[in-house]
């Protein structure tokens, strides 16, 4: 498991630049902006520690807020999923599909469980994500939150058919 969890830490500047670099440079329609790096939150073991979880979604966080500018707002999105995720994952995933060590990647627990458990984590972290940057919730805001979550779920099946096959 302790070299799973190195894994997962050096994955994170390449997220990390990857969403710094190309990604927040993408903005369609004004209203649409995908987030890759929430990825590496979402695909970590079922039975990763919780304090684990928490304390790197807060490191990938703060590392994007750190590039992007931004006060926080990533790394509080990052965590409050992490918190939740575990929790999410008992709603939208059958607990007979995978083992307490396996990844939630979507060959392992199927399309229609990793659509739902990726649009709910991605929904909720741009809900807040979104939220706090502007500060208000009105139309224009509720409807970038819902096109940024479906791109940003569909850039991860995406990911997911290309680095994670069988």
């Amino acid at each position: 498991m302790n070299s799973n969890l190195i894994k997962y830490i050096l994955q994170i500047p390449v997220y990390v630049l990857i969403q710094v670099l190309v990604l927040n440079e993408i903005l369609f329609l004004s209203y649409i902006n995908p987030f890759l790096y929430i990825i590496l939150i979402l695909v970590l073991p079922y039975n990763t520690p919780k304090w684990f979880l928490i304390c790197y979604a807060f490191l990938l966080g703060i590392s994007i807020d750190i590039f992007s500018g931004s006060l926080g707002f990533h790394a509080f999105s990052s965590v409050l999923i992490a918190f939740l995720k575990n929790t999410i994952t008992k709603i939208t995933i059958p607990h007979n599909i995978v083992d307490e060590n396996d990844e939630l990647i979507m060959q392992k627990i199927g399309p229609k469980s990793f659509l739902t458990f990726t649009f709910l984590l991605s929904f909720i972290h741009l809900s807040s994500l979104f939220f706090l940057e502007h500060l208000m919730l009105d139309f224009k805001i509720i409807l970038k939150i819902f096109l940024s979550s479906i791109t940003t779920t569909i850039i991860i099946l995406i990911t997911q058919l290309f680095f994670y096959k069988k």
